[in-house]
């Protein structure tokens, strides 16, 4: 569906990939790449992406100048520290716990505020 919004998930662990393909189906379009491929930049470029995704710290800090850039919302999945981080306003806001259920909240929150909506 065209106007669904676009997430590009940069991946290390084909189950999470797995888990939020499928907790975003019908919500929104979910592009998922393997992460550590390089050049993260040219990669969000070419697909415009409406947020993303990443489990990987590296992928994080490589996504994280274009997010900011473009005012669109970035998750960390840190499944190391078992935590999801949502970068906002410049610095990253961390939510315990690391369930699909979570980054669609998170998502979904940040993308229709964005959108204009306020409440």
């Amino acid at each position: 569906m065209q106007d669904q919004p676009r997430i590009a998930l940069l991946y290390s662990v084909p189950l999470l990939r797995e888990a939020l393909l499928e907790v975003f189906e019908d919500i929104a379009e979910v592009q998922a790449f393997p992460a550590a491929r390089g050049d993260t930049t040219g990669l969000l470029r070419s697909v415009s992406p409406d947020a993303v995704v990443v489990d990987n710290a590296d992928e994080a800090e490589n996504a994280a100048p274009w997010a900011k850039l473009h005012g669109l919302p970035l998750v960390f999945i840190s499944l190391r520290e078992r935590k999801i981080k949502l970068l906002k306003n410049g610095g990253w806001e961390e939510s315990p716990g690391t369930d699909a259920e979570t980054v669609r909240n998170l998502l979904a929150g940040s993308m229709f505020r964005r959108e204009g909506a306020t409440g």
